[in-house]
């Protein structure tokens, strides 16, 4: 079993939400009148971030990216975790497993 403490787990979630509009928080970061050495420090990070995310969505299993784009990347607003996992046809238990698997790669990659 894959443990991950909260905190942890919470900011990878929050960098998998915010992982498509990545690009454009940079963009807007740079294009700022007011980009200063923090900022550069920021988009280091952020790029980071995506590299990241990136790496190990493309390393994952068809099933698991499913499972990620699914909740995360396009998440229908309407649908609970149970209703994604029977849109998947896979249990709650087997979502949960690839979420926190996909989450524990994440976290290694990102060398926390």
């Amino acid at each position: 079993m894959i443990i991950i403490n909260r905190s942890v787990f919470l900011h990878i979630e929050h960098i998998i939400v915010e992982y498509p509009r990545i690009d454009e928080f940079i963009e807007i970061s740079q294009n700022s009148p007011y980009f200063g050495r923090d900022d550069e420090q920021r988009i280091l990070t952020l790029k980071q971030h995506k590299a990241a995310v990136q790496d190990v969505f493309n390393q994952s299993s068809d099933d698991t990216r499913q499972v990620i784009d699914a909740l995360y990347l396009n998440r229908d607003p309407n649908k609970t975790v149970d209703g994604v996992a029977m849109s998947l046809h896979i249990s709650r238990t087997t979502l949960f497993y690839r979420r926190n698997k996909f989450f524990e790669s994440v976290r290694k990659r990102l060398g926390w």
